[in-house]
């Protein structure tokens, strides 16, 4: 630790993927477009949780499922996971017309229209 920060669920997830992909910082750095600072950083903990934006490319850069990320960011913050637009903005890259048909298509399972609803078939799979 750099700065005696104290590791957060967010830093150890961070280190732990990366060591376990036999990634560098420098290589994290340049698949990520991440100043490696900036991870050294986060992997200490001097950085408690960054923006969704840095999370979504550190995951794609891993690799990693970035519900894992959101996780621990959560867990590190206590702060609510990212919004529905955001989150599908992130994880799909989704224009807004798609995320509104999501949101629409959510609206009708929470009642009880979508597939699985009583008297609905369920999706195959």
């Amino acid at each position: 630790m750099s700065s005696g920060a104290t590791p957060t669920p967010f830093s150890k997830l961070l280190r732990q993927r990366r060591t376990d992909a036999g990634l560098s910082l420098y290589e994290l750095a340049r698949r990520s477009g991440i100043d490696r600072s900036r991870i050294k950083r986060m992997e200490d903990g001097d950085i408690k949780v960054p923006i969704v934006e840095i999370v979504h490319k550190l995951a794609l850069a891993l690799n990693a499922d970035i519900e894992d990320f959101y996780d621990a960011c959560w867990e590190t913050s206590g702060q609510p996971l990212p919004s529905m637009p955001t989150y599908f903005r992130a994880k799909f890259d989704l224009r807004s017309d798609q995320i509104e048909e999501v949101e629409r298509y959510v609206d009708r399972l929470r009642e009880g229209q979508g597939p699985g609803a009583p008297g609905r078939e369920a999706p195959d799979g």
